[in-house]
């Protein structure tokens, strides 16, 4: 069995009866999403309100799976949970200090026969996906370029943070990345949804990869903006050879996809 405990919320979790490997598996709660079943096991999510010792709460997401397995090297016959490469890659990106929701709980344990996995994370309090922002912010009309450009900052911020970690996110949509925007401050941004996200060795292969998704999957930009992010996540001021050639493959998957 894997345990693992947030040192820093344990109290808070024991006082929950939310420590013991049995009682979070026994929890009943309203499930957030509908669970996803596939191949003989399921894998679903709940939020969960947890007092706080000194007043208000603390929103938390607790996931849970039975016999929902991924291959890896490190268990290439009968696979790991896949919570488990999410867990280990949430505590990666935290030593990194790259903006994702923070693991306070992760257990796998075999229960007669049948692999379960438990992750707990905290909710990304303020923050929503970038699809929803998108829609709110072009409902009526074009939004002020200024408001645009602070949104495209901040996404591009924690893309480019991922990729220095080399991490390869492999689902980046925008209901993957949140954006929490604030009067009078900076957007800020946050991933989530990374059970399928990897560590890469070569650098444009992660960039080609996670840019052409997200770029087939956000609606509204204008092709202006998108390459103002483009130039906001290489951290450049104008288009160089590099930046051209990779707008061009990026855009030339998009219209691929599209015929396809």
């Amino acid at each position: 069995m894997a345990l693992y405990i947030s040192p820093e919320r344990k109290a808070l979790l024991e006082a929950n009866r939310l420590a013991g490997v049995d009682d979070v598996w026994a929890l009943r709660a309203e499930w957030f999403e509908e669970p996803n079943v596939r191949r003989g096991g399921w894998s679903g999510v709940c939020r969960l309100a947890l007092p706080l010792p000194a007043g208000g709460e603390l929103g938390v997401f607790l996931k849970r799976q039975e016999n929902h397995q991924r291959r890896s090297w490190r268990h290439p016959l009968a696979g790991e949970p896949t919570f488990a490469r999410e867990f280990r890659m949430l505590r990666y990106l935290q030593a990194h200090e790259v903006p994702a929701p923070r693991p306070l709980y992760f257990a796998s344990a075999i229960v007669d026969g049948n692999a379960r996995g438990m992750l707990m994370t905290e909710e990304l309090a303020g923050f929503r996906p970038l699809d929803t922002v998108t829609e709110e912010l072009f409902a009526a009309g074009r939004p002020p370029l200024a408001v645009q450009r602070a949104v495209l900052r901040s996404v591009a911020d924690v893309v480019r943070r991922l990729h220095d970690a080399g991490v390869q996110h492999s689902s980046l949509y925008p209901k993957h990345l949140f954006v929490r925007l604030r009067d009078g401050s900076a957007p800020e941004a946050a991933l989530i949804d990374l059970e399928k996200s990897r560590t890469t060795l070569l650098p444009p292969l992660r960039t080609i990869h996670d840019l052409d998704a997200l770029n087939r999957h956000a609606r509204h930009w204008s092709r202006s903006a998108r390459l103002y992010f483009l130039l906001q996540y290489l951290g450049l001021p104008r288009l160089t050879p590099w930046a051209r050639f990779l707008c061009r493959r990026i855009m030339r998957r998009a219209g691929q996809k599209r015929r396809d």
